[in-house]
């Protein structure tokens, strides 16, 4: 990971579960007012919604408020803070809101320091699609919808003085302004599941708003129910009634009902069973059982975990084994490998690749395959690019360099080859060629489109001279050339509808050339390891045609990434910090129609990061849904970034296993799930039909390659494909683009990136009697049910249930209850998320040893959040770790249930004290309770002893 992504989850999301009870009355509308003047709008316990002051600067680059760590004075009444760009600029806020009996009204004043070129300045409303779709608005009299799926961005843009929003299931918020103002509708799902409601003036960022200038509005808020203000505040955790002290250990006992290395499919070394090879169907397999196909699940190294002690390397590659893992990818491995003296990065210092090899051997030694990047972040300087130029060439510069830069690229060449050429004393073969480096990517998170529009200036002459030599070669003709850009084209990157189409296929072109060139040197090393790139963000759908070149098709994405307020890496940072269940679990879905079918696919870096409260539900909707898919390889995002936390107990971060007990507990989800294989893919497939006459010959849209119904990745395989498949399959829905020869579409089910497409779709799912008529799944929700019933997901009452022979359980709200056939769970106190696994390889009723996991929060002792809804971290405290108490009652349908003992385990798999359980109905009941005696426990092992002979 080389940057802050938009993720899907970094918007807003929230539950609507309390929406569906029954009601006397309308809810009342409760706003929580920060220090900064921020507004959280709830409700019954549901956040909906955020108010706040923000911009667009020229480059549309948004900037909201600042917190502030303290209240303003109370004797003013206005709450004050900051608008800081990223040039610097800053725009002092003052927010008022006051009590105005059952409504509120709320006062805000912008003013910005100096002349800034804006395209708006503003007051913005952030809701979740999960709350807003399927919606109505009423503007000036004048009714709308909000639409179910998404079409255009803007859904209504006018000066308005009265604006209601109301949602499907009926909560209604009223805006009423002291005067028409500039009022904009916009729906965010091209970027993330989000609507805005943009208050203030649109502008076209040419001419600057003058200094000292004021925007003011006042709005007034009312609904059905009464509005009622409360001020939000700073909370620091401690340990007490709510939060119980949790006992950290690291390495798993052996034998222990943690320890996996017993449970799953091993062989060692890595490589003993030939190479990792693709077949049929997009997956792998390995060269001596071409018939048994195998998935991989995986970590994350970063920097100084990487460099060890050979006994340190040895333990860590043991623990991952016996914790499930099968694959690692290094990441962030340059910095410490690179001897900077000379200034371009090629010399390694022999000590720390000396360690990186022993790693390398001891992870193949326990059977564990492995992967890179050939580029991270390698320290370079700009002189070894740039001649004459001074300091370093930026990471992400770098990454944009090597396909327009001849220098970096043979910088880039020279890396990769010293590298996968040198001889691994420990193995005895290169990197290259050692089949337990299965796979590679070039360039991380590299995609052209993250980073085109702000680059240096010496960058940007390297792509303006390779974007007019290539328009040169594709338009020999001057004339054909302005009639295809439609026009000159001037700027960079260009304007214009016809002029980004062809800039789309050039950044194509351009990544298609990189990778070509990659493989023919890799090739040469020899490097036997699979190839990729492109794996992260902008995905314009033009780039499918470079992924039909790759050996196999990789992404990232994550659930609460850290968005950080003043400086990057650094605190304050907020995330959503809302339910992913209740937001129609999104994590992961804009990966799913990257798939090219025919190829496998890998997602390199995952998370549902720290410190948001519902992470626990990430490894069983993630190995949910790559189980489904049936993709081939997972990598969580990361184990750890430091060698300090491999071996002592840590306190949490935003991305680390090692020093996170509740996000290491959730893998094991992901484990049995994806790994293990307990959850079923789907049998039918969904795919667009994109061939290269369509891509880049005679391309309609330069549109990003994500549809809106990737939802339906819950209950069908999604992607595309180069060519159609068998017309007569019944397991697949083809949906051709026909942009080159519209003959192609006749008769298609749908444009798959019509408005009404999801619909159509799903309509076509059930006359093909995908789903069977008692399925649940609905787009109005949105409620997801695979085919057979073992995954659901019912956004309105916020559950997930999971019912396989050998995974059952998922998530639910305090109160709520998911019933498996074979077991059944009831959320008691506090949500939760709750499963059992068995640990035998038998069927949870038929099992002689299984595995209960319950999980609540864990937090750091003494982390400090800016608000009650945790979405602000301040600080983020130490050990010891606090579990948030819970408890859960759950029962288990077994055959020999009087026989069975249960006992509580630590966090290392040692049993630490029996529980006593009750039977009933052939039944066992187990009850869970988070504090127990004082201390916490999340984890049980059930035993039944074998029928006596």
């Amino acid at each position: 990971m080389g940057r802050s992504i938009l993720c899907v989850g970094a918007v807003l999301a929230a539950s609507t579960a309390a929406m569906l009870e029954a009601r006397s009355g309308p809810s009342p509308c409760t706003l929580r007012v920060a220090p900064s003047g921020s507004l959280s709008i709830r409700f019954g316990r549901n956040i909906v919604g955020t108010m706040e002051p923000g911009l667009h600067d020229a480059s549309w680059r948004l900037s909201t408020i600042l917190p502030v760590r303290t209240p303003s004075d109370p004797k003013t009444g206005a709450l004050t803070s900051q608008i800081r760009m990223q040039d610097g600029t800053a725009c002092e806020t003052e927010t008022t809101i006051r009590q105005d009996g059952s409504s509120a009204t709320a006062v805000y004043r912008i003013t910005p320091r100096e002349p800034v070129k804006l395209h708006s300045l503003h007051v913005a409303l952030e809701i979740p699609t999960s709350v807003l779709a399927g919606g109505v608005y009423v503007a000036d009299g004048v009714e709308g919808a909000f639409p179910e799926q998404y079409g255009e961005m803007i859904v209504r843009i006018a000066p308005t003085r009265d604006l209601t929003l109301r949602t499907k299931l009926g909560e209604e918020l009223r805006l009423q302004f002291a005067e028409p103002i500039m009022t904009l509708l916009q729906d965010n799902r091209q970027w993330g599941p989000s609507f805005t409601v943009r208050i203030g003036p649109q502008m076209d960022a040419i001419e600057p708003w003058p200094a000292g200038k004021p925007l003011e509005m006042h709005i007034t808020l009312t609904s059905p129910g009464g509005v009622k203000v409360e001020q939000d505040g700073p909370v620091t955790l401690e340990a007490g009634a709510d939060w119980i002290p949790l006992d950290d250990t690291l390495e798993i006992e052996p034998g222990s009902a943690l320890d996996l290395s017993s449970v799953l499919p091993w062989h060692a070394p890595a490589g003993s069973l030939g190479r990792v090879i693709p077949i049929a169907g997009g997956r792998y397999a390995f060269a001596k059982r071409p018939g048994e196909a195998v998935r991989f699940y995986g970590i994350n190294l970063c920097f100084s975990a990487q460099y060890l002690s050979h006994e340190e390397s040895d333990r860590l590659a043991r623990r991952l084994r016996m914790l499930g893992y099968n694959a690692v990818r290094f990441h962030h491995y340059e910095s410490e490998l690179v001897d900077r003296s000379n200034g371009d990065g090629l010399t390694l210092r022999p000590d720390r690749l000396d360690q990186l090899d022993y790693l390398f051997a001891a992870l193949k030694k326990q059977g564990i395959y492995m992967t890179t990047d050939l580029f991270v972040s390698r320290p370079i300087r700009a002189a070894s690019i740039w001649p004459g130029e001074t300091g370093d060439a930026g990471m992400d510069e770098f990454k944009m360099a090597v396909p327009v830069n001849e220098r970096a690229f043979a910088n880039f060449r020279a890396f990769a080859e010293k590298l996968l050429g040198h001889v691994n004393p420990y193995t005895g073969a290169t990197w290259g060629r050692d089949p337990a480096l299965a796979w590679l990517s070039l360039i991380n998170e590299g995609n052209p489109g993250n980073f085109i529009g702000n680059l240096t200036p010496r960058l940007r002459a390297d792509w303006i001279r390779a974007w007019r030599e290539w328009l040169t070669r594709a338009y020999p003709d001057e004339a054909r050339r302005r009639e295809a850009l439609g026009g000159v084209a001037d700027s960079f990157p260009p304007s214009g509808e016809k002029a980004e189409l062809v800039f789309a296929k050039f950044l194509a072109e351009n990544q298609r050339s990189l990778l070509s060139r990659s493989r023919a040197f890799l090739k040469g090393l020899p490097c036997s390891a699979y190839l990729t790139n492109m794996n992260s963000w902008t995905n314009p759908i033009q780039m499918m045609a470079v992924r039909n070149d790759m050996d196999y098709v990789d992404d990232h994405f994550y659930v609460d990434h850290p968005e950080f307020v003043e400086r990057p890496w650094q605190l304050p940072s907020r995330c959503p910090n809302t339910s992913p269940v209740a937001a129609g679990a999104r994590g992961g879905l804009g990966c799913a129609s990257l798939r090219v079918f025919g190829k496998p696919f890998t997602v390199s870096e995952y998370n549902y990061s720290g410190p948001g409260r519902f992470r626990g539900v990430g490894g069983i909707l993630t190995g949910a849904l790559g189980s489904i898919q049936d993709w081939s390889v997972l990598w969580r995002f990361a184990y750890s970034h430091s060698r300090e936390n491999l071996f002592r107990p840590g306190a949490m971060n935003y991305f680390d296993m090692v020093s996170d007990p509740l996000n290491q507990a959730a893998e094991r989800a992901s484990v049995f799930m994806f790994r293990r294989g307990d959850l079923a893919p789907a049998r039918n497939a969904i795919e667009i039909v994109a061939t290269e006459a369509d891509l880049l010959g005679r391309p309609a849209s330069s549109r990003s390659a994500t549809p809106s119904w990737n939802g339906l990745a819950w209950v069908a395989r999604i992607g595309y494909a180069s060519a159609p498949a068998k017309s007569d399959d019944p397991r697949r829905i083809a949906l051709p683009l026909g942009w080159a020869d519209p003959a192609t579409a006749a008769g298609r089910v749908a444009d798959p990136f019509a408005t009404d497409a999801a619909d159509t779709i799903l309509a076509e799912m059930r006359r093909r009697s995908w789903l069977p008529a008692a399925n649940r799944t609905s787009l109005d929700g949105p409620v997801y049910q695979t085919e057979k019933g073992e995954l659901t997901i019912d956004a309105p009452r916020d559950t997930l249930t999971i019912d396989t022979a050998r995974t059952a359980g998922g998530y639910a709200p305090e109160g709520e209850r998911i019933a498996a056939k074979s077991v059944e769970i009831s959320i008691v106190k506090t949500d939760a998320t709750v499963w059992v696994s068995s640990l035998d390889d038998k069927p949870i009723g038929t099992s002689r040893r299984l595995l209960i996991t319950h999980l609540t929060d864990v937090q750091n002792s003494g982390v400090r959040y800016g608000d009650r809804d945790r979405r602000l971290l301040l600080d983020w405290g130490g050990m010891p770790h606090l579990a948030l108490d819970g408890a859960a009652s759950v029962t288990i349908r077994l055959r020999d249930a009087s026989k069975a003992r249960v006992w509580s385990l630590a966090l290392n798999g040692k049993r630490l004290a029996p529980v006593s359980c009750k039977v009933a109905g052939g039944s066992l009941i187990v009850p869970l309770q988070v504090n127990h005696e004082g201390r916490a426990r999340m984890l049980y092992e059930v035993q039944i002893p074998p029928p006596a002979r």
